[in-house]
């Protein structure tokens, strides 16, 4: 059981320095453990590379049935009175950057005063990463946008949003902005992933537009700031828009449009996978990360964002 642990944190680590850490052991011992560990299955287990190691595939083939009874032992000794008080639970999220600006300090600061022995890591959100995160155990939940889910995995819907476009008070469309206009102007695309398109482009590709990308960055913030001080525009959810950005917004006089073409909601949502479903402390958990992502913002609509110079 002790080896099985071992394994699981480097599993999860993805560095024997840092899995160490994560039990309270020295290294030495846990690389004693993995040469153990090694001898009984006959297979290297880890390999080494530049950051840390990578499983074999016999590691990765073993990996599931190991975290599932790891987690049901666990759950086994959980005791059924769940108290956040005297709980020292670690959790582990990933939150959408458009909702993280506001949600991290949120849930940190909520935790902190309910349960002030427990802890609680943040991971960077993209679709795919947090997938992965949550099945092999690297993740406990996350926040974000996604379109389809393994059967393993619960979600729980969050709050709805939709994008808007923003560009500075003096910029020549402030005033009206029509799809050739929209599509003929220069834009700054903010996606965590870093890919050369996003939900915007997939909704305009539908009236066989096209728009020119000359920047791309990985956090909404960073795209209005280009944005109020060039004459690029950018897309950006509306509540992120109302809330953390509200005060810079209005002081630096951004105007927020409507987009000129149908689009389709976002909708944010929370998931976990199903060997953390009964937990109670992650049950607890998850109920504190919805109360916090999944209130809406006051101010739904463009006129309730924009500031004083909105036409």
């Amino acid at each position: 059981m002790n080896l099985i642990a071992v394994l699981e944190a480097i599993m999860l680590e993805r560095n024997v320095t840092r899995a160490a850490a994560s039990l309270a052991m020295s290294q030495p011992a846990v690389s004693n453990a993995l040469r153990r560990a090694r001898k009984l299955t006959k297979d290297q287990l880890f390999l080494k590379t530049a950051t840390g190691v990578q499983p074999t595939s016999r590691m990765v083939a073993m990996w599931p049935e190991i975290h599932r009874s790891l987690t049901a032992i666990r759950a086994s000794f959980a005791p059924d009175d769940f108290d956040p008080g005297s709980d020292t639970t670690s959790f582990r999220i990933a939150v959408t950057d458009s909702l993280a600006m506001e949600g991290v300090s949120a849930i940190t600061l909520k935790l902190q005063a309910a349960s002030p022995r427990a802890r609680v890591s943040f991971a960077v959100h993209t679709h795919e990463d947090s997938l992965e995160g949550i099945d092999r155990g690297a993740l406990d939940c996350a926040v974000g946008m996604f379109a389809s889910l393994p059967r393993e995995v619960h979600v729980q819907s969050l709050r709805t949003d939709r994008y808007v476009c923003v560009m500075r008070s003096g910029h020549e469309l402030a005033q009206s902005l029509s799809l050739d206009q929209f599509t003929a102007a220069a834009h700054v695309l903010a996606t965590p992933s870093g890919l050369e398109l996003g939900l915007v482009d997939g909704w305009l590709s539908l009236t066989g537009r096209t728009r020119t990308i000359v920047a791309v960055v990985n956090h909404f913030a960073d795209a209005l700031r280009i944005a109020a001080q060039s004459d690029l525009l950018t897309c950006v959810p509306l509540g992120f828009f109302n809330g953390p950005w509200r005060a810079i917004a209005d002081e630096r006089q951004l105007v927020v449009r409507d987009l000129p073409f149908e689009t389709e909601k976002l909708l944010y949502k929370l998931i976990w996978h199903e060997r953390l479903h009964t937990h109670p402390a992650h049950q607890w958990f998850r109920s504190l990360v919805g109360d916090v992502c999944g209130s809406p913002r006051d101010g739904s609509s463009i006129e309730d964002a924009a500031p004083a110079t909105q036409a």
